[in-house]
């Protein structure tokens, strides 16, 4: 399947629609899009793998980035593995040394225009498994950077553990906490009860913020809407709700 001779569409892209050309990305740009580029070039400058260089736009206005290749993981189809969750975890924690020193000025990201706040760094904010390319249980590639914007850096690990120990509402406690406690490991200073209660406030603000920007007209958010979002969210929440005082029993 492509969009021309030379494109092939990209696996997920329910937000951006990105497409492989040769070895690079070809992604549709937004407001935001100058943010993130400035972003991505702090990264590269400061020697951070694993993100994508930014290298411009192309003919149709499209931004061009550098391809980072390696397995995605299929969400609901496998979990990832405890190295892979650690390999993950650990990325983070370096990112966000990396980044806290990125210039704190106002810039207009996908969701808001604004400087950082005391304590806020320019989280990732979808450091999910379908964004992530590994090599073997090694992280590979951290991609899709167009919802980067403020936030604080437990937002990032919160939104990995949603999307994997936390990911399937039949796993057991037990399974859940193992989960837990290998991203804290991974990521190390916080801890797993932590992890479980951040992620109702960075999914409902997830949430929150996809529906006004399906409100405002936002294209990536409107795709969103086609695979029931927010409302998935909202629901996989209101189920994880009555588990939160077992899955922290569990973890003791």
């Amino acid at each position: 399947m492509s969009d021309g001779p030379d494109e092939v569409v990209l696996p997920g892209g329910n937000v951006g629609g990105a497409v492989l050309v040769g070895d690079t990305v070809r992604r549709p740009t937004g407001p935001w899009t100058p943010a993130v580029h400035e972003l991505l070039d702090f990264l590269a400058a400061a020697g951070l793998p694993h993100v994508p260089r930014a290298l411009g736009f192309d003919e149709r206005g499209r931004e061009v980035l550098t391809y980072l290749p390696g397995d995605v993981v299929p969400i609901g189809e496998r979990a990832l593995t405890d190295a892979q969750l650690t390999s993950a975890a650990a990325w983070l924690r370096e990112y966000h040394r990396v980044v806290a020193g990125f210039p704190r000025g106002s810039r207009r990201w996908r969701f808001v225009e604004r400087a950082l706040g005391p304590g806020e760094i320019v989280c990732h904010h979808d450091t999910a498994m379908y964004n992530m390319a590994f090599d073997g249980d090694e992280l590979a590639g951290v991609f899709d950077w167009d919802v980067a914007g403020p936030g604080v850096p437990i937002d990032d690990v919160a939104i990995l553990a949603w999307n994997s120990p936390l990911l399937h509402p039949a796993a057991g406690p037990a399974e859940v906490a193992h989960g837990l406690r290998v991203i804290a490991d991974g990521y190390g200073g916080l801890e797993p009860v932590a992890i479980l209660d951040h992620v109702f406030a960075r999914m409902t603000a997830a949430a929150d913020r996809i529906e006004a920007g399906q409100r405002a007209g936002d294209a990536g958010m409107l795709r969103l809407g086609e695979i029931g979002e927010p409302a998935n969210t909202r629901s996989r929440l209101a189920v994880l709700a009555p588990r939160r005082d077992v899955i922290a029993r569990a973890l003791g």
